[in-house]
């Protein structure tokens, strides 16, 4: 279950980065990666669990 609970994390995450930046008006190349980089690990993570609960 853990690898659910870091994807979600990591989705929270991503959101609240992205209503700061639309807020604050600084979505700039930094948001963007990092907002990138917390899906990427958010699908990765959730795959690994996905695949933990499979086998």
């Amino acid at each position: 279950m853990i690898p659910f609970y870091v994807a979600g994390a990591c989705l929270v995450v991503a959101q609240i980065l992205g209503i700061y930046a639309l807020v604050t008006r600084k979505a700039d190349f930094v948001f963007a990666v990092v907002m990138v980089l917390l899906v990427v690990v958010a699908l990765a993570s959730g795959a690994d669990g996905v695949y933990r609960q499979l086998h």
